[in-house]
């Protein structure tokens, strides 16, 4: 579908429309009067990187034989290209996930009170987090757009939770849901606009951190994404062709949905406290940091979105990103003659990504999962607790040694107007 038929009436219909396919599943297994089939499909989704066929109701299986059918055929080549970006910047792309695409999520007004609806935040902050993470991981790893690949598999029980999820807040008497306020929950407007959190978004956030790609690489990276959204069953008028489609995309969604509300509020405070528990106590304010710094950038029509979103005020953490504003060229930014700035945010977003592999989950949940090439490749270390100890202290020497060149940097910029 041309961009340029992207109308506020289109989008208001896109707010009527769901997902047929998967909906009709959860549908069945509901009207059958199959709760506790539908709560072990949850938990089957939810525990297993696979789905077991002894587990689940023929026709679940018949859905999935439909939606491994459908996956398009894709470039080789241009998939190679999208998927090599997040080899090079992996760490760097899971930073920007938790501390700019969630908190532009939590931005939109109605789209959030579905997973504010849900409770992931409130009773595990950090588990959004994993979710998001764990999808993109699976996604962009070679031969995760497979027919058979992890990325497609992730995606299809994304797919189904999120009918199970919208078919429970359309059928709760307690809490009756305004569609006609907020559209139907997850909708295909809400669904396109999560799409490109993972697809523009991410771009936008490379830009700010002057992550350096080239367009052939930009239009690879949305290419993936592009491939995800039709799987996930994003309606095929509201998947851009392009980036440009992409920008035009994401910024009519913000000019129709960033607004205030409670919920955005409390998700994102939410999100914070998880976040800190992933980063080293010395850094307890990045998180605030670096949500103000990605959501600060000029692309939300003049919206203070971090305010509205009530983000603490930085604290001396944001040195650590607005360093890298200030670096014009960037040459080998993950390589060993990278400036310090880009070494440090390296170090925090593995030291991140290592927190993510060491956290107990309970048992509850599958572990998250990095393949081992993309340990070596972003050399990760997830080992003992006094290994992870070692691994915060280094990070915290980092950004000290950051904070007094900063410092001195100053003094001599107050020195030279002063003469």
């Amino acid at each position: 579908m041309p961009s340029s038929l992207w109308t506020h009436d289109f989008m208001d219909e896109m707010r009527t429309r769901m997902d047929p396919l998967a909906d009709a599943v959860i549908e069945r297994l509901f009207t059958e009067g199959k709760v506790d089939a539908v709560n072990r499909l949850m938990r089957t989704l939810v525990e297993n990187d696979d789905l077991p066929s002894s587990k689940l109701p023929p026709y679940v299986m018949d859905y999935l034989a439909s939606t491994r059918a459908s996956v398009p055929k894709l470039d080789p080549e241009k998939l190679r290209q999208g998927q090599e970006l997040f080899d090079l910047f992996g760490p760097e792309v899971m930073m920007i996930l938790g501390f700019y695409s969630l908190p532009a999520a939590y931005a939109a007004r109605k789209g959030v009170q579905v997973l504010y609806r849900t409770g992931f935040l409130q009773k595990r902050p950090v588990r959004r987090v994993f979710e998001t993470a764990q999808m993109v991981v699976d996604v962009m790893t070679e031969g995760g757009l497979e027919p058979d690949g992890r990325g497609v598999c992730t995606t299809q029980k994304v797919r189904l939770m999120h009918a199970a999820i919208r078919y429970m807040i359309r059928h709760d008497t307690r809490h009756p849901w305004d569609a006609q306020e907020l559209g139907e929950p997850i909708n295909q407007e809400d669904m396109a606009g999560t799409l490109m959190t993972f697809a523009f978004v991410v771009l936008e956030g490379m830009k700010a951190l002057h992550i350096e790609l080239t367009s052939e690489q930009q239009e690879a990276w949305l290419y993936a994404w592009a491939a995800v959204g039709r799987i996930i069953g994003v309606d095929e008028r509201l998947i851009p062709a392009n980036v440009d489609e992409a920008r035009q995309l994401t910024r009519l969604i913000r000019q129709r949905q960033v607004a205030y509300s409670q919920e955005g509020v409390a998700m994102t405070a939410a999100l914070i406290e998880g976040m800190q528990a992933l980063t080293p106590d010395l850094l307890d304010g990045l998180p605030a940091s670096m949500i103000h710094f990605f959501l600060d950038q000029d692309q939300w029509q003049g919206l203070n979105v971090a305010d509205m979103l009530q983000v603490p005020k930085p604290d001396w953490t944001a040195i650590i990103p607005q360093a890298v504003k200030y670096v014009s060229e960037l040459t080998d930014w993950v390589g060993d003659n990278t400036f310090i700035a880009a070494k440090l945010l390296r170090f925090i977003s593995k030291d991140i990504v290592e927190g993510m592999l060491l956290v107990e989950r309970g048992g509850q949940r599958t572990p998250f999962y990095i393949p081992e090439h993309l340990q070596d490749r972003w050399r990760i270390k997830a080992g003992t607790r006094a290994a992870n100890a070692r691994r915060r202290s280094e990070t915290e020497a980092t950004v000290m040694f950051v904070a007094a060149q900063q410092k001195t940097s100053e003094q001599n910029d107050s020195s030279q107007k002063v003469a």
